[in-house]
């Protein structure tokens, strides 16, 4: 059909921007005409949106729908920085899609800083992304003897196995349960390879819970599913179940600084970096009734995770970390706790061109990655980032330099 009268089409409502894709059986050719359409509807010239490597025929509905264009972030390198851990040992580049000025140059410095005391140590406590589902029973007393099933042996197996039904990666790690009265939340937690796991999870958790209410009939229980997410896992919402159970990898990363690289590097004495993290991040996000107490965790997980195609808005969850500073012998002993860092190295954001490429180029896109390594090794790299913005920060700021940095850029 002809591409003005689509456009007409549009603007009349005769037909819906998601059918475009139909009409004319070319993803890219539905692209430029919804651009061309809200082009012409808004008297706009949309010349960079336009501008594109994606391919928008494997995109669609896999990353976005009623695409019209691309949004560009700038992408920078910080440098390299050395991590000691679980899976990543050696020199990671580090790099960040951010518009905010500073973060590179600051985070540049701070590995630098890091680096000379040895690189960052990574430690991984635990993994498992999580979804909670709910299950409406007759009453409380059903209620319970229900989660009294689901936590016994038997009942663990039973939904294992009907979880592993609708995944070849995804294996079931524990399921907690939770009632206030006549509803059980139950809170599945399961590894997912190279994945973030999210659908992975969904999926294969409401094909056990819709087993587990035919099985429990046997029982004289009788439940309906109401929710397939009962906010209980919790996603993409601050909530301390997250800090206390962990979701996605929960771990620390940490290291010594010897005072002479401290005064030397930073211009600050480590005293005064761990006074200033007492009484700002602790002190103060207690005053405010912070989730998270630290000095900007979200900065580099939003930077981190838009150029490596992870769910952005996870940033909320994984904001949720600890800072920790002390004078140890002098020195200065620094240390981030993440209880909450949901990644992947495969799957979603992942594919998309420009992401995969930078996943590659940590040698960690995770297409054959069966047993979660790439994944588990980016989540320590993730983490040793954050920690080294969150003392380099934390140095500026003892130092008072920060509205200094920031004046240079005329920002305000």
């Amino acid at each position: 059909m002809d591409e003005e009268k689509l456009i007409e089409q549009l603007n009349k409502g005769e037909i819906k921007l998601h059918e475009v894709e139909d009409i004319v059986n070319d993803s890219g050719a539905a692209t430029e005409i919804r651009r061309k359409y809200l082009e012409k509807k808004y008297g706009m010239k949309l010349e960079h949106v336009s501008k594109s490597s994606i391919d928008f025929a494997d995109s669609i509905n896999r990353n976005i729908e009623n695409p019209v264009g691309t949004i560009q972030v700038p992408l920078g390198c910080a440098g390299e920085v050395k991590i000691n851990g679980v899976n990543a040992n050696g020199l990671y580049p580090i790099l960040l899609a951010t518009t905010e000025g500073r973060l590179v140059a600051g985070m540049s410095r701070g590995i630098n800083v890091f680096n000379a005391a040895g690189g960052v140590n990574t430690t991984i406590i635990k993994d498992g992304i999580t979804r909670s589902l709910i299950l409406r029973t007759k009453g409380a007393k059903d209620a319970v003897k229900l989660i009294r099933w689901v936590e016994s042996e038997e009942g663990f197996n039973f939904l294992s196995e009907a979880f592993s039904k609708s995944t070849k990666h995804g294996k079931l790690k524990e399921i907690k349960c939770y009632t206030p009265g006549r509803d059980v939340f139950l809170r599945f937690k399961a590894f997912t390879g190279a994945a973030m796991g999210m659908n992975m999870v969904t999926i294969a958790a409401e094909a056990a819970v819709e087993e587990l209410i035919d099985k429990i009939k046997e029982f004289g229980i009788d439940a309906v599913l109401i929710s397939e997410s009962g906010n209980m896992c919790t996603d993409k919402k601050p909530a301390y179940i997250n800090i206390l159970e962990g979701r996605g990898v929960s771990l620390i990363a940490d290291a010594l600084i010897p005072r002479e690289v401290v005064e030397r590097e930073f211009r600050v004495t480590p005293e005064a970096v761990a006074e200033l993290n007492k009484t700002k991040n602790l002190q103060g996000s207690a005053l405010a009734g912070s989730h998270g107490f630290n000095a900007h965790v979200a900065n580099v997980l939003a930077a981190m995770y838009i150029a490596h195609g992870q769910d952005v808005a996870q940033i909320v969850e994984g904001a949720q970390a600890m800072t920790d500073v002390a004078v140890v012998d002098g020195d200065m002993y620094v240390s981030l706790f993440l209880p909450s860092v949901e990644v992947g190295t495969f799957g979603g954001g992942t594919k998309r061109e420009t992401q995969q490429e930078v996943l590659r180029l940590l040698g960690l896109y995770g297409e054959n990655d069966t047993e979660g390594i790439t994944r588990l090794t980016f989540a320590e790299i993730v983490a040793a980032a954050c920690l080294v913005s969150e003392i380099n920060l934390l140095a500026i700021q003892s130092a008072k330099e920060l509205a200094k940095s920031h004046y240079k850029l005329r920002r305000g």
